[in-house]
């Protein structure tokens, strides 16, 4: 099988913007690497796009940004493109959902449906972010402290990390971050947000196939 992503980001409201722009960086990786990446971008994060191209280029990994609860994940305007009560084309995917609570129920679901494995929340996904930056989100350094951290799920299985090699280097590094947002020299607005990251990294969990590679 090849190396392929696909990549759902939609971009209607604040939050999917953040994810939206963070997972460039996971895009420019992919490519340098010589990874085929297939963007369903803004508007493309459709369940129809989403569908077809699940079973016509068949991805290895599949990156999932946007809401979600605990049976669904959405894309654009908060379609559902992933759910519970049906069936998913998700044959032999590692998946990884930057969703809230789609680990609870629907991630384990996914992996019935035939997925590899699966990274997810079992709790939201909650990042910090200033309101200065809403419109430059990379270059907000609070939401770095949580955005990064989970880019590095994704990066790392590029790299050829084993799929729970990628979800512990993604919680020691949030781990990291979260001793510097306790610290004496934390902003205040990094010590408020760091129940955020604690919640996060508590919340973070894998499914499936532990050992899996792209």
């Amino acid at each position: 099988m090849s190396k392929t992503l696909l990549v759902t980001r939609p971009n209607h409201d604040k939050t999917t913007n953040y994810l939206y722009y963070w997972s460039v960086l996971v895009i420019k990786e992919a490519r340098k690497r010589g990874v085929d990446v297939y963007d369903l971008s803004g508007k493309k994060a459709t369940k129809n796009n989403l569908d077809s191209y699940l079973k016509s280029q068949k991805p290895r990994l599949l990156f999932l940004n946007g809401h979600g609860d605990e049976k669904t994940i959405t894309g654009h305007d908060f379609e559902p493109i992933l759910e519970s009560g049906r069936k998913e084309p998700v044959e032999n995917t590692i998946i990884y959902a930057r969703s809230c609570e789609a680990a609870s129920v629907l991630g384990s679901k996914l992996i019935k449906d035939g997925a590899t494995s699966f990274i997810g929340y079992l709790r939201k996904f909650i990042f910090g972010y200033t309101p200065s930056k809403i419109t430059r989100p990379l270059e907000d350094s609070l939401a770095k402290l949580f955005l990064e951290p989970s880019n590095l799920v994704v990066i790392a299985i590029i790299k050829g990390n084993s799929v729970e090699e990628a979800h512990e280097r993604s919680k020691k590094a949030m781990f990291e971050n979260f001793k510097k947002m306790i610290s004496t020299t934390a902003t205040h607005e990094e010590k408020y947000a760091a129940r955020w990251l604690w919640g996060n990294i508590n919340s973070q969990v894998i499914y499936g196939e532990k050992g899996a590679v792209i």
